[in-house]
This record gives structure tokens, sequence and C-alpha cells, in this order.
């Protein structure tokens, strides 16, 4: 009987789920995506502390005390506290999930489009340059998760700043975006304040113009790829809100009074 073929997960989603292999349980990790870092001198200073009033307590006449009140009023207060920075947090985790859904539904889109669209249907065959360049834009629209990923966290070869680049201006390019975009992205304007996905999808949409002049698209249908495109933006644009909105002062404030 012939063996069933492995269906290998569709990248740049294929590390998604929770059942991927782990050098390191969850519950071991202390480095990356862990808050051990943060949290570990103020530990260190509360334990120190508590570890002072249990002296005091135990080798001197003086006994601590407090109003039981006042454990039960904190310990309401910190519950509230926690359960909506839990809600707040997963709200986040939601709608990032249901932006990168966005993004990945139109790129679909448009990528069918492209590939279907790209010739007249009572005309002559499209020439090499015009298949290549079909084949460029399709490379650049799945070149924008990646670089949609990238810039969001912050994870370029390059540290952010750097004064020079490459002469071919990828030198700060993943390699699976350098893969994609190859020669034909001749700078990058990463590290001058514009974002490399807002870079591709401005060539994108230069390219759904060139289409509409040529004939390939008409103009409904030039203004509803448009449209996709415009939406592919603003799910972008929601992810950057997620990621650069920090707490809010007064809050933050008040929940290290509290602790």
């Amino acid at each position: 009987m012939r063996a069933r073929p492995v269906r290998r997960p569709t990248k740049p989603l294929m590390n998604r789920a929770r059942r991927k292999p782990r050098r390191v349980p969850l519950v071991l990790r202390f480095i990356k995506g862990s808050i051990h870092g943060d949290i570990l001198l103020p530990v260190i200073i509360h334990a120190l502390f508590a570890a002072l009033i249990v002296y005091v307590d135990d080798f001197t006449p003086y006994t601590p005390h407090l109003p039981g009140s006042i454990t039960s009023s904190l310990s309401i207060v910190v519950g509230l506290l926690l359960v909506f920075r839990n809600q707040s947090s997963y709200a986040r985790f939601w709608s990032g999930q249901n932006d990168l859904t966005t993004i990945c539904t139109n790129i679909r889109n448009l990528t069918r489009s492209f590939l279907t669209c790209n010739y007249k249907t009572k005309g002559p065959e499209p020439t090499p340059a015009e298949r290549a360049e079909t084949e460029t834009a399709i490379h650049s629209l799945l070149a924008i998760i990646y670089a949609v990923k990238n810039t969001l966290q912050w994870e370029w070869e390059q540290s952010v700043g750097a004064p020079d680049l490459e002469d071919s201006g990828s030198g700060s390019l993943k390699p699976e975006l350098r893969e994609l975009l190859g020669p034909n992205m001749s700078q990058t304007y990463e590290f001058e304040g514009l974002g490399l996905p807002i870079q591709l999808t401005m060539s994108i949409e230069a390219y759904i113009m060139r289409a509409h002049d040529r004939g390939w698209f008409h103009s409904p249908q030039a203004s509803q790829l448009s449209v996709q495109l415009n939406s592919l933006v603003e799910a972008y644009g929601s992810m950057e809100t997620i990621r650069l909105t920090p707490i809010p002062v007064a809050y933050l404030i008040h929940t290290r009074q509290v602790l």
C-alpha cells in the first residue's frame, strides 16, 4: 500500500502552533519570552524584606503587626488588577491574531488575482519581462508577512541605526526576505523611518497601476485590489498600535503602589 504523503504546514505560519518541538519546556524557559529577568531584582528585595520582618518578629521583643482588614482590601484590589491585565493582554493577543489573518488573507487574494489576470483575454501573451514583473510583485507580497514580523519585533541582522548598508541595500534583511526580494529591491529605507512593509506595498500598488494601464485589470477590479491592499496596511497599522502602545502611566503607578 502506498504511503500517504506527509503534509508540511505552509510558511510563514508553520511555527505558530503550541505543538511545535521545543528544546526547553515552557515551564523551564527563563530567557526568551520570559519575565524572570524583569522581576528578579524586585523578588529578591521583597524576599529580603520578608526575611527581615521574620527576624524582627522572632528575635526581638517587637512584634510587627497590621490590621487584618488591610490584607483583605489589598487582596481584592490586586485581584482586580491582575484580572484586568490578563483580559487586556489576551485582547491584544486576539486582536493581533485577527490582524495577522487579515494580512494573510489579503496576500492570498492579491496573489491569486495577479497570477490569473496577468494578461489580456483577447491579446498577445505577456512578454518575459512582464512575467518577471508579475513574479516580482508576488514575491513582494509574500515578503510582506516576513517584513511585518521583522519590523514589529525589530529582528534585523544589523542593529537599528546602522550608519551604512551594503550597496544592494539589503544588508539589514533576514535570509528569508533577501531570498524573496533578491536584487530587485535596490534599496531599503528601514533605518530612515520608512518601514519595509510600506515600501513593499508601494511597489505592489505601482504594479496594479501598470497592469491596469495594460488592460490586465479593468477599473473596478483595480479599485478592489487597491482596497485589499489598503486593508492589509490597516491591519499592519493595528499591529503597530498593539506593539508600540505602552501601559498608561497612571495605571502603572497605581499598580506599583498597591503591590
